[in-house]
């Protein structure tokens, strides 16, 4: 017989940890969380969102993109992205500039707002549109019913 050695488990080395997806615990605008599914309410090019983030993978960078109509009728690019760069810790916020968010074509409408949260790079081709990754990664998302009005 041999002699087994049992393979490393800590998780400061990424060959031994497992990939996990990222989580968005809060979606915040003006100190207040947007309360899910909304609707919530946008002025249109101004504005801010801050992204609360978990991902026990310490050493993802975490990019958020915020998409509207994204299948209505097409795949459409997100409005807004921000990335949360490694931190050490599992806990992060990033705040995203809403400064595309609402068009003017959107004031008077109710449309669908996806807050998506991806472990990966996002590939400028590729499937989903918009949304690919390599492998293995892994994407968690938040979804809001958006109006949008004109700025005061």
């Amino acid at each position: 017989m041999g002699c087994v050695i049992p393979p490393s488990l800590s998780v400061d080395n990424e060959d031994a940890g497992v990939n996990s997806p990222p989580a968005i615990t809060a979606v915040r605008a003006d100190d207040s969380e947007l309360p899910e599914p909304g609707p919530v309410l946008f002025e249109r090019g101004v504005g801010t969102m801050s992204i609360e983030l978990v991902d026990t993978d310490l050493n993802d960078t975490l990019t958020v993109g915020i998409f509207v109509d994204y299948n209505f009728p097409d795949e459409n690019p997100a409005r807004a992205t921000c990335t949360a760069k490694p931190s050490g810790k599992p806990q992060r916020t990033v705040t995203c500039d809403l400064i595309g968010l609402c068009q003017r074509a959107d004031i008077g409408q109710t449309r669908n707002m996806t807050v998506v949260v991806f472990d990966r790079e996002v590939k400028d081709s590729g499937s989903p549109a918009f949304q690919a990754m390599d492998p293995p990664g892994m994407k968690t998302s938040k979804f809001y019913f958006l109006q949008c009005k004109e700025p005061a």
